[in-house]
């Protein structure tokens, strides 16, 4: 292998503008429903090769494993498992992307990296090869690896082409009360009878939505955002039910929370009433992060 000092990609988040379960699947994991959309909040992930035959991980944020336990590492491996590559090497990762917050920020890590020794390796696999190591790891991988913006089914993870979000500003907020997925869903469980049939709940449809979407109506959109997490998650967070609140009061077209939360994410069309609920949030204690839909 010729020696090559790094590669870097960014590894992206998104947010969800849909979220919901549609019931459960045979292998007893939930059935999805989803769109979603890469934001540009992004990790700086860079892969220094080594012919050790293992990775590590490092990063700018303390609590980060460095082992298997970190996507990253477990992305990597795979890759070379799957190419027949013998390498190793150290994943740097500069993070911006709140942890736990619903935001793809471990799964945007992966897919950084698999896109990296893609590349590091002169592009051995489609995007469609790296999507299926990438669903091996989590379901928001094969979205952050082709990124934009898509609707998703089955376990999240089988992509769909969908509208893109039309221009706007979007300030975020995540304030330490860290979600964790297996909660979240337990509490949705509980929540809705583990989604067996005759339980009552009947999934929205993404019709609205994706009407709005190819309108580029930014009002109609916010109309039609949900997430079925949203509820009873923000039932029991009560900073992030705060920050959609101040998102709201400041001027945002709609206010929602992403993913199993709790980061909140509120839609402004315009950048100065964005800064200043920017400047609210930050009165009040919390850190917001101001950005943009992008396409890849």
């Amino acid at each position: 292998m010729e020696r090559i000092s790094s590669v870097t990609e960014y590894g992206y988040a998104k947010i969800n503008l849909h979220l919901d379960m549609l019931g459960r699947l045979p292998d007893g994991y939930h059935s999805v429903a989803t769109v979603m959309q890469t934001i540009s909040i992004r990790d700086e992930v860079t892969v220094i090769p080594n012919e050790s035959g293992d990775f590590f991980a490092t990063c700018n944020v303390e609590g980060v494993p460095s082992d298997e336990k970190n996507i990253a590492v477990r992305a990597a491996k795979l890759f070379c498992m799957r190419t027949g590559t013998v390498m190793g090497g150290e994943i740097r990762i500069h993070k911006e992307i709140p942890m736990a917050a619903g935001m793809a920020g471990g799964s945007a890590d992966g897919a950084a990296v698999l896109r990296a020794l893609n590349r590091l390796r002169e592009d051995p696999l489609s995007v469609e090869e790296l999507c299926e190591i990438g669903s091996k790891l989590g379901a928001d991988v094969p979205f952050c690896i082709v990124g934009g913006s898509a609707y998703a089914d089955g376990k999240g993870d089988v992509l769909h082409p969908f509208p893109e979000m039309p221009d706007c500003v979007i300030v975020a907020a995540c304030e330490g009360e860290g979600v964790s997925t297996p909660w979240g869903y337990g509490l949705l469980d509980r929540t809705y009878s583990n989604f067996e049939s005759g339980c009552g709940y009947t999934p929205r449809s993404i019709d609205g939505l994706r009407n709005a979407l190819e309108k580029k109506d930014l009002r109609a959109v916010c109309r039609n955002m949900y997430n079925i997490f949203e509820k009873p998650i923000l039932a029991e967070r009560p900073v992030a039910a705060n920050v959609k609140r101040l998102l709201l009061e400041s001027g945002a077209v709609g206010a929602m929370m992403s993913g199993s939360g709790p980061s909140v994410f509120g839609v402004f069309t315009d950048e100065q009433e964005a800064e200043q609920a920017g400047n609210r949030l930050k009165e009040e204690g919390y850190y917001p992060y101001i950005c943009h839909p992008i396409t890849f």
